[in-house]
């Protein structure tokens, strides 16, 4: 197939449903995965980047350049479609990007320079370079019509494969807000409107739930957290404005949830993800999350998690985050609430099958999730106890 053909047609694949018995036993509902993980490049990404990348090729032709910037993940999809496109691609890795993941884009053919110390300062030097040379297109990693548009293929996906069914909920990683713009368009477009979104953030990284919380875009001093690829320190003004006409519930986890989901979905079905997709996955690791925030599941509901995917892991960095955390994933002192009622807490000595719902508070989510108040109890929050 020419890189010719490739303009005119996806560069992303159709991914598989997976009904996930552990997790559905587990949750006491029925879990749907949607395998995101399983496209060319690793991620989601592919999808909203591949279909700008199309569109960028087929304007400027054969002499175009990309350029991007990425903690990782948008990078790869970026470097994945110049090549299937038959084009360069330069991208922008913050220092925080490792040298796993600059390989992985370099064996793309694409060229990488490390500049900043987060994805901000990176996106600035690609927006420079692009202003010196004419035939460069700036590829943003998240927030873009093009991208969105993009993202909300996996939404005409997931209704086809779901047939008749509509979900009860459906939960995704957020960092910049690329995926969820996504979400929710492909949500509208389909006729699920009123399906609720829960978007999930390690804390160090939760640009976007803090921005709901203040209704307004809030910018993290700096990103703290392992999961870097989530590393937007503001999040896309999209995602604020579709938080006020869909249901939208903005959620934070410890990085230790993060990883220990993770391992657990490796031992699971057999499948490898980064921290990134363990923030959303740590929720059906955690049942009596799930049930405080939606308490109106049960055995025939459907729950839909996005398995984002992410190349950014291996079985060393996996080893090194059961080190860091312990083997059931957990930290002390953490406490998951929902304003200010504390729905869950987990100590170094406890296990999963000791963690118990200390306070039970119902969550409903609203239209305008974004003028809550974050001490009335109804925006769910995780924050840790210490502070």
């Amino acid at each position: 197939m020419t890189a010719s053909t490739l303009i005119d047609q996806p560069l992303h694949n159709p991914t598989p449903l997976l009904h996930s018995t552990v997790l559905s036993r587990k949750t006491q509902t029925n879990i749907w995965l949607k395998l995101e993980n399983l496209q060319p490049s690793g991620s989601f990404k592919i999808r909203g980047l591949g279909h700008m990348c199309q569109k960028a090729a087929l304007k400027h032709g054969s002499k175009t350049r990309l350029v991007s910037s990425s903690g990782g993940n948008a990078g790869l999809a970026v470097a994945y479609a110049a090549r299937q496109l038959g084009i360069q691609a330069t991208i922008i890795v913050p220092q925080t990007c490792n040298a796993f993941m600059i390989k992985k884009i370099k064996e793309e053919g694409a060229h990488v320079e490390m500049h900043g110390e987060a994805w901000d300062e990176a996106d600035l030097r690609a927006k420079s370079v692009v202003a010196d040379d004419p035939h460069a297109v700036y590829i943003p990693p998240f927030d873009h019509p093009d991208v969105w548009q993009g993202n909300s293929t996996m939404i005409t996906e997931l209704k086809a494969q779901l047939g008749g069914i509509v979900p009860d909920a459906i939960v995704c990683s957020v960092g910049g807000g690329g995926m969820m713009n996504g979400i929710i368009l492909g949500c509208q477009s389909v006729g699920w409107d009123k399906v609720p979104l829960l978007t999930v953030e390690t804390h160090g990284s939760n640009s976007f739930q803090q921005s709901v919380l203040a209704g307004e875009l809030v910018t993290l001093p700096k990103i703290t957290s392992i999961a870097t690829t989530l590393g937007a320190k503001t999040p896309s003004a999209k995602s604020l404005e579709l938080s006020l006409v869909h249901p939208v519930v903005p959620f934070a986890v410890s990085d230790a949830m993060a990883a220990s989901a993770c391992w657990q979905f490796l031992d699971d079905h057999r499948f490898a993800v980064e921290p990134s997709c363990g923030t959303a996955l740590s929720i059906a690791y955690t049942p009596a999350l799930l049930s405080n925030i939606f308490p109106n599941l049960n055995q025939d509901s459907n729950v839909v998690f996005i398995v984002c995917g992410g190349s950014n892991i291996n079985f060393a960095q996996l080893t090194e985050f059961k080190e860091m955390f312990g083997a059931e994933g957990q930290q002390s002192s953490i406490a998951v609430r929902s304003g200010d009622q504390i729905l869950l807490k987990m100590t170094t000595d406890a296990t999963a099958s000791s963690q118990k719902a200390i306070l039970s508070t119902t969550y409903k989510p609203e239209p305008k999730a974004a003028s809550v108040d974050s001490n009335n109890g109804e925006t769910a929050i995780a924050e840790n106890a210490s502070k």
